[in-house]
């Protein structure tokens, strides 16, 4: 077995978590989160990308095969056992993807566009004409964002499977692959520069969110599902700016020993991402009137996709249905 690399499994964590948080409800929580979590999955991602396996066309099959299947499950599982939908339309929606119907599909589809687009690009290209193509793909991203406000297409159903925000997506992707030495210093190294320049950041944060957020407006948005990313330049600092933090915040969660169970509750969670992300809006999906808060619908969307790993996961046939982590 691989060995995991704790602070990847502690960050993925954290994120995760955030991920459950924000679809609680569209309010002043949920567009903050909204502002970071995706890019930085994407860039943990190039993160954990080898060259020699994104030239790799095995590689990248293999990755398919892995990742399809999972997506195909839970897809039936939610809307065949949990939203109990069996319309031709529903079908043609699942079949479509992206931006057709609700929930986290598109991020799975795209993810496997946008290796296979990184892996076109290394393969063709020096790693500086690549760096020059994938800031023009943001840019021609930016631009269909602008394009989709007047074409309604482009936003329901949208490009199928949601390809399209691959352009955005590999940049994300490209940020965590070229430069992932550095993003480990910032998770591992103590560093008093660092952890000075993530208190700045946090600052510089917490200042941009009061501005953009003061009495009820909201001047910047973010959301890459839905095209919604107006500037290329703020699609790229903020959630970097972001990603510090939480580096310097997994480093110290880390090293701490009073977080010592903290971080390997984190860790656990970071190992589960997939069947939090799946099912954590199924579960909190009734077709009667149950209201609760945030609290609940977090619990509801952590611990039963925790029982759920753990009662599956010794049998390697639903490991790879579900794309569930061996835990034995």
């Amino acid at each position: 077995m691989v060995k995991r690399n704790e602070k990847i499994d502690l960050y993925k964590g954290i994120l995760i978590l955030l991920v459950v948080v924000g679809h609680f409800q569209r309010d002043l929580l949920h567009d903050i989160i909204f502002l970071f979590h995706m890019p930085l999955f994407f860039m943990i991602s190039g993160m954990l990308q080898k060259r020699m396996n994104l030239i790799s066309i095995v590689y990248l099959k293999n990755k398919i095969s892995n990742l399809v299947l999972p997506y195909i499950c839970y897809l039936l599982l939610d809307y065949v056992v949990c939203k109990h939908e069996f319309s031709l339309l529903y079908f043609v929606k699942m079949c479509w993807g992206g931006r057709a119907f609700d929930g986290v599909y598109w991020y799975i589809t795209c993810f496997i566009a946008t290796l296979f687009l990184f892996h076109f690009l290394l393969e063709h290209f020096s790693d500086k004409t690549v760096k020059c193509l994938i800031i023009a793909g943001g840019g021609i991203s930016v631009i269909e964002s602008y394009i989709a406000e007047s074409i309604h297409l482009l936003k329901s159903p949208g490009v199928p499977w949601n390809l399209d925000v691959a352009l955005l997506a590999v940049v994300y992707l490209a940020i965590g692959f070229y430069h992932k030495e550095r993003i480990n210093l910032w998770l591992a190294k103590g560093s008093k520069k660092s952890d000075i320049f993530a208190v700045l950041t946090t600052c510089i944060l917490v200042v941009f969110c009061i501005f953009n957020y003061w009495g009820g407006r909201r001047v910047y948005y973010f959301d890459m599902k839905q095209l919604f990313y107006k500037e290329l330049f703020m699609a790229i600092v903020i959630p970097c700016a972001f990603g510090i933090v939480l580096c310097r915040l997994v480093y110290w969660i880390d090293i701490v020993d009073t977080f010592k169970w903290l971080k390997k509750g984190l860790c656990y969670l970071g190992q589960m991402t997939l069947p939090i992300m799946y099912l954590h809006v199924p579960l909190n999906t009734w077709k009667v009137e149950v209201k609760y808060g945030r609290i609940v619908y977090m619990l509801i969307g952590v611990c039963v996709p925790i029982v759920f790993t753990v009662l599956l996961n010794r049998f390697t046939i639903m490991r790879k249905l579900f794309g569930l982590p061996d835990l034995r």
